[in-house]
């Protein structure tokens, strides 16, 4: 966090509940015990750990709700890391979205899963604190001034396409609705904030002059953005039926070659211009269109790496770094990347790179994804029962060595899948070992 420069004010959130405590800490010391629930910090509001952050420092006062009962603590002088841990981010309520997007994730999700992911957030902070795609749409002039006195970016924004009437069409909300966000946009940048920006690509709808006049006005009349990811629609082929969007349909391979040539004539000027291409092209385009995957130099150091963007090219760049592990320490059975279907020739190739130079059997292991659908074919939305069944089926035995994207798990403390299962629960049900590896 940068320096504070004023007030946040005092903010409607009851504070965060307190679930660990470092021991030695300063927390500690001041006698914080798990349990506690974290008011305010010198008078100050707490909606969230930004503004807990925003306002600790060295020697404050904390108000502390604890059995029912207040209390006033003083963080010692010490510098350094409080060591407070939080049960959430977010102390009030998660703000959700209130657009009905025509491709919306959350509404095409199979039932049975973690109830956080069916929640349709859209709220700022969760994009600052962990990258989520926001709208803008919900923004208030209260908001707007919180996100620039906290210097809360970068922020990353679903814009689609920067024609109202096709943004609010995509989005389905009012025209008046879309033009607020891409105002917010616009004022975020003004007042320096960075941005990153995606268009998930409908074909038909925000594609050809479309994606061109997107891209080049983002560029030009709006400051801030600092690169945009241009992703395919994924659906499943009973949504595409079902829902009555603009002429739902994933994209084809010809389509991604279009796309590609209008990424790749965009990014010429920009280099030009900026210094940098500013806007990238999804793995799955240059897949879909079986074209050969950009150079790891062509990501300017990966900006939109989250969104799947630049991920095959960082997997193949970092090939001789398993290679000098799998040197240093041969397993005694196979080696098998995991990989869901579209990336599988990539993979497949590098297996057979590295079998040659390690002297390790290299393998890929192929997974389909019943989770989401089979039109879901990214490595990173494999469901830890879908890499079972695909292990199960390869037959992998207990001297062998299944390497895991890391970008499939999610938790520090307990790494788990988008299924729920945990990666120890998957060690558990596999003869083999599984450990992630990155960044396959």
């Amino acid at each position: 966090m940068e320096e504070k420069r004023g007030s946040s004010g005092a903010g409607s959130g009851r504070g965060g509940r307190i679930t660990a405590v470092a021991e030695g800490s300063p927390a500690a010391a001041a006698g914080i015990i798990p349990g506690d629930v974290l008011l305010s910090i010198d008078g100050h509001g707490l909606r969230d750990v930004i503004d807990y952050q925003f306002h600790v420092e060295p020697g404050v006062r904390l108000l502390l709700e604890r059995g029912g009962r207040q209390l006033e603590l003083r963080l010692p002088s010490d510098p350094g890391d409080p060591g407070i841990s939080f049960q959430s981010a977010v102390f009030d309520r998660v703000r959700t979205c209130a657009c009905n997007c025509v491709f919306c994730f959350v509404d095409q999700l199979p039932p049975g899963l973690r109830p956080p992911l069916y929640v349709r957030d859209d709220d700022f902070r969760l994009s600052f604190l962990g990258g989520n795609f926001i709208t803008l749409n919900n923004l208030s002039g209260r908001d707007l001034e919180r996100v620039v006195c906290q210097r809360l970016g970068p922020l990353y924004v679903s814009v689609h396409a920067t024609d109202t009437a096709i943004r609010a069409e995509l989005m389905g909300v009012r025209e008046s609705v879309a033009s607020r966000g891409l105002n917010n946009l616009r004022h975020l940048g003004e007042q320096g904030i960075e941005l990153h920006v995606q268009v998930v690509l409908c074909p038909g709808v925000n594609d050809g002059a479309v994606l061109t006049q997107t891209i080049t006005e983002l560029a030009d009349d709006f400051p801030g953005v600092i690169s945009v990811g241009v992703v395919p629609v994924s659906l499943s082929a009973e949504y595409a039926a079902t829902h009555s969007g603009p002429g739902l349909r994933p994209v084809n391979a010809e389509e991604s070659l279009t796309v590609l040539a209008t990424i790749n004539e965009l990014q010429a000027g920009f280099r030009r211009d900026r210094g940098s291409r500013f806007a990238y092209a999804a793995d799955e385009f240059y897949l879909l269109a079986a074209e050969p995957l950009p150079v790891p130099q062509a990501y300017d150091n990966y900006p939109q790496y989250e969104n799947g963007i630049g991920i095959a090219a960082s997997f193949l760049e970092n090939l001789e770094d398993l290679q000098h592990r799998l040197q240093a320490m041969p397993p005694e059975g196979g080696v098998y990347l995991l990989t869901g279907t579209l990336g599988a020739p990539v993979v497949q190739a590098a297996c057979e790179k590295l079998s040659r130079k390690s002297q390790a059997a290299v393998s890929t292991l192929v997974a389909g994804n019943r989770l989401f659908g089979p039109h879901v074919t990214v490595t990173g939305l494999l469901g830890g029962r879908d890499i079972v069944r695909a292990a199960e089926a390869m037959g992998l035995g207990r001297k062998d060595l299944l390497l895991l994207p890391e970008f499939c798990l999610s938790g520090r403390e307990e790494p788990r899948f988008l299924d729920g299962l945990t990666l120890a629960e998957l060690n558990e049900t596999l003869p083999s070992t599984a450990t992630p590896s990155p960044p396959l």
